[in-house]
Formats: structure tokens, sequence, C-alpha cells
């Protein structure tokens, strides 16, 4: 990496951590470097941001470095899809028509590919985050954008991790993708999948839809979790069952689990090609499936704290480009968590946190960070005006 790009890494990241939004003025007004007029960051910033070159590609490909060491054969690695939302904007490149997440409503913006390593208890790295858009001149349309981001994780981690997916990946063109590379997956289902169950080591010829297969399958495993909500602790009693199953066109057994919830009338069906002997298998699934929420967690924090929706430039390669910042920061923070407890306390005690004990800590990171980079950044202003 050349100079100037070294030096546009460093102080593009160090203002997005002091202005806590990825608007370009913004940035240029919290750099470092106070000496050069604010017109001429500004210019400098803008046009790193749109430069064609390969700044993109060599940054991605030295990011697994920092999280690969820490990837293990059963680390779950969590698909999701989401959306950056921009409701007003008119000019900007290849505005596309997505589903907000916030509002249920169908407006302009992009669509995001997430792929998150969930290294420990609450601590999602995002060793994947980039926009698409169905506008896009090349963009081949968003099977194959997933399948793609897919594909090139599980070829950075030599297969390793298990894919954990939503309802909004059944689909047949990724199984179908996933059992042919021989990855390891736990995905949710609609139900109107249709399957060969095997009884007593028989396969049933006759395909049956997956919820009426659901129904005939007994669950008597109890699978008990404690769930806080709004300050309170709630046990959720969960009665769960399985049994193998075939795709109409594929020969490997897969296994498909039913989980009922009280007050729930439709089960929760669980689709994986992990092996389920028992009840302790099924429940191992059942809590890998569980963590899918921190996808959730994660993005909320990249979309509250980093305001990754406040991107406002009109380029496509400069919208890139501020995502990719937005995701080093917040795979900076996961580092610090996993690689360098003691620092994280100090950082969290900057913060000047309230008495309870959160799980995911990734704000009160985030928060004593700004507070320590500040603090420096002041201090070498008043050292500046005494040498003055």
């Amino acid at each position: 990496m050349s100079v100037p790009d070294k030096k546009f890494l460093r102080e593009s990241l160090i203002s997005l951590l002091r202005c806590g939004k990825p608007i370009v003025c913004q940035m240029a007004r919290h750099t470092p470097n106070q000496r050069t007029a604010f017109l001429s960051r500004l210019d400098r910033f803008e046009s790193h941001l749109v430069k064609n070159n390969d700044f993109d590609n060599k940054i991605k490909s030295e990011l697994p470095d920092i999280w690969l060491p820490f990837i293990k054969d059963d680390t779950p690695i969590i698909l999701d899809l989401s959306d950056i939302a921009k409701p007003y904007a008119k000019k900007m490149d290849y505005l596309a028509t997505v589903h907000d997440g916030s509002t249920g409503e169908l407006v302009n913006g992009y669509w995001v590919v997430e792929l998150y390593a969930s290294l420990s208890r609450k601590n999602p790295v995002p060793v994947l985050l980039e926009p698409f858009s169905h506008e896009e001149p090349e963009s081949p349309g968003q099977n194959p954008v997933v399948i793609k981001a897919v594909r090139k994780i599980f070829e950075l981690t030599n297969k390793h991790g298990i894919l954990i997916a939503d309802r909004g990946f059944d689909g047949f063109v990724m199984f179908e993708d996933w059992l042919n590379n021989k990855y390891k997956f736990v995905v949710r289902l609609v139900g109107n999948r249709h399957f060969k169950p095997i009884y007593d080591g028989f396969e049933q010829h006759a395909p049956i839809m997956a919820d009426y297969l659901a129904d005939q399958i007994p669950t008597p495993y109890r699978f008990d979790k404690i769930v806080k909500r709004r300050g309170k602790k709630k046990m959720h009693i969960t009665q769960i069952g399985f049994v193998k199953v075939k795709l109409p066109s594929r020969d490997e057994t897969l296994t498909m689990i039913v989980c009922r919830l009280a007050g729930r009338d439709k089960p929760m069906m669980l689709l994986t090609n992990l092996s389920v002997e028992n009840s302790t298998d099924a429940k191992r699934i059942l809590r890998l499936y569980i963590r899918r929420w921190e996808c959730e967690e994660a993005i909320r924090f990249l979309k509250s704290q980093i305001n990754l929706e406040k991107i406002r430039t009109f380029n496509w390669t400069a919208i890139c480009r501020l995502v990719l910042l937005a995701v080093i920061v917040m795979i900076y923070l996961c580092w610090l968590f996993e690689e360098h407890p003691y620092i994280c306390e100090r950082l969290v005690g900057l913060s000047q946190p309230l008495p309870d004990n959160p799980e995911f800590v990734c704000y009160r990171l985030l928060t004593g960070l700004t507070e320590a980079i500040n603090t420096c950044f002041w201090l070498h202003k008043d050292l500046l005006r005494r040498t003055l």
C-alpha cells in the first residue's frame, strides 16, 4: 500500500471514530492533522474515496489475518441480508428498492450481504459486509452474490465453521451449492419445502411438505433457556424432536429438527447436515441457531453507533469504501475483546458505564476508544498552543 493510502486509512479511521458518522465533511473536520486547511482535507478525503485503484482489495486481503486465527471447526458463521435505507436519496449511484428493516416499507437504498463469525458469546466479527445493488450494471443478482460471499469466506477458513442462516436462505439453489462444496450448515425452514423422510432406516418415496412432516414428528425432549427481556429474566421451555430426511434430488442424509415453543401454533423447523443422533445433538443444533441473533445486534450497532445509513456521497466506489471503514472499526473492537481483555477493561472504564453488566460490550468499547482518542487529540492541541 502506498504512503498516501496508508495516511488516508489512518486519518479516516480516526476521523470516523471521533465524529461517529461516515459523512465526509464531518470526517474531514475531525481529522488529526488540523494544520491543513479544512477544504484541503475535504478534497483529499473525496479524492481517495472515489479513486479508481485497488485500495479496497488490498485492505480486504489483509483483514482475514486478524480474525482467521480465532476460527475453529465449530465456530458459527452467521449469514444474513440487511439494508442501507436512503428513502430521500435521488442522485446516489445505483439506487435500488430495498425493504427497510426498521419501518417495514419499500424505500430507496442498497442491499448488504453480511457474514459474521461468532468468536465468543456476544462477539460477532464482521468477516464480510459488502453492499450490492440490483441496479448496478454488473450485478448478477441476489443469489449469486450470496453464494459468492459464502464461498469466499469458507475458502479462507478452509471449510472450518458452521454456516447459520435464517428462513430467507431456504432455497434449493443455496442447499445445492452448500452440499456440493460440503459446507456444514444450519438453516431455518419456511415450511413449503418437500422432503423424503427416513423412518427406521427406510426412505419414504413420496415427498412430503415440511409443514406436514413437522406435525407428525414427536417432540419428547425438553430444552430450557433463560431469556432476559426488559430487565426481567424469563424461562422459555421448548420441546424438541428430529427426523432424518433427504431432498428429492439429492442423496445426502440430512436432519430436520422440530422445536415447539409454548404459545406458538407453528413449530420452528431447522435443517442441518451435521450429525444428529440423540437429544444432546439436537439441543446443540438449536443453540447454534439461537446465536444467529448476534448478527442482528451487530448490524444494529453499525447503524446506531457508526451511523452506517447516514452515508452521504453520490459515488458507488465511495459508498463501498465508507462501508469498509465502518467494518474495520468493528473488527478492531472485536479483536480487542478477544486479544486484549485488560485494554478492554480500561476502555470500558473510560466510557463511564452504568452498573449493569451487558453481554454485548461493543457500545462501551467504542465510547471508551472515542474518549481516549479525543483526550490524546486535545492534549496534542494543548501542546501545540504552548509551543506557539
